[in-house]
């Protein structure tokens, strides 16, 4: 790593709290949207209003790099970018179908997936301290996702609706360790490329093009989903409008925790420590979790408190042992 990143405190400590920040208004965003939208519709608006704002640095940067990169690269950018996509609408559902804590904590799994992606695809090296990170982030899922279910019982509507939400906060970390696995991929590409001096710059040019093919995925998934807004909502009947509110909350989503929260972490992922990139997830949990308790009435149980406990003290483990190694 460059001696010069190491010591911007942008590329550690700074960075990480900020895309912490960026992130965790993402989860309290998609809930209140979700409650006039569907998943595919709230994602749909999500990544075409991160799409606009970063169009400027597409037109500027963006146009020049699919033009000149390899035709590897640039089918890592279209892969990543559909990946992401995809991401977005099962964070969203899981959300929107099981609870915000549940979706929001099991982003806490990502940093011992993470791990996992880099001993796999990168050669890097995961310690006994590391790998029981993992088993903890394991029963943490355990306890938020199965638990409830084997003691409340039975297949009623709202726990199928809960079976789906739970699926798909799984899916959404899953879907998003494929994406850093490609989006770190494309690193030697952006190196030759040469795009702009400046970090920033070339990080919000790079995530212009992904952004792009994000918004065309989530297009596609709003064609073939089969969910309609929900009953009672400001869109649950015929004729009926978005309201100011319900726009602007659509784009804060799109603009918070997307540009900002996501194409920082883009960037400072690329130069940082990987102990500040293991935090960042964590850290979206925390100031998640926070926000729907302080702002949005949101309850903690148990199964959520101590799920998200062993999640994080799994998360815990797996950075101390990345650090150790």
């Amino acid at each position: 790593m460059n001696p010069r990143a190491r010591s911007n405190p942008f590329f550690g400590p700074f960075g990480t709290l900020l895309v912490s920040l960026c992130w965790g208004f993402g989860g309290p965003a998609s809930y209140l949207v979700t409650r006039s939208l569907s998943a595919s519709q709230a994602t749909f608006g999500r990544c075409w209003f991160a799409a606009l704002g970063l169009f400027p640095f597409f037109l500027i940067h963006g146009r020049k790099i699919v033009r000149t990169v390899p035709i590897r690269g640039l089918a890592l950018l279209i892969a990543s970018g559909t990946l992401l996509g995809i991401h977005f609408y099962f964070f969203v559902s899981g959300v929107a179908h099981a609870s915000l804590a549940t979706a929001v904590t099991l982003v806490a799994v990502e940093p011992a997936l993470i791990l996992s992606v880099g001993v796999l695809l990168f050669k890097e090296k995961l310690n006994r301290l590391s790998l029981a990170g993992i088993g903890f982030c394991i029963a943490g899922i355990l306890v938020i996702s199965v638990l409830p279910h084997l003691v409340a019982g039975g297949d009623s509507n709202e726990s199928s609706s809960r079976n789906f939400g739970d699926l798909a906060a799984v899916l959404a970390v899953l879907t998003y360790a494929g994406y850093y696995a490609l989006n770190r991929s494309f690193k030697p590409f952006e190196d030759r490329l040469k795009i702009h001096p400046s970090p920033i710059r070339s990080g919000f040019a790079i995530a212009s093009i992904l952004y792009l093919f994000a918004a065309l995925t989530s297009g596609l998934i709003l064609l073939l989903s089969p969910e309609t807004a929900p009953a009672g909502s400001p869109l649950g009947s015929p004729g009926s409008s978005p309201d100011l509110r319900l726009i602007l909350a659509v784009a804060a989503s799109g603009l918070i925790p997307t540009i900002g929260g996501h194409t920082l972490s883009q960037i400072v992922s690329r130069r940082a420590h990987p102990i500040w990139v293991s935090l960042m997830s964590p850290g979206e949990t925390l100031m998640s979790l926070l926000i729907g308790f302080l702002f949005l009435g949101q309850n903690l149980g148990i199964h959520e408190l101590l799920g998200g406990t062993l999640i994080l003290a799994g998360a815990g483990c797996a950075i101390a042992g990345e650090k150790k190694a």
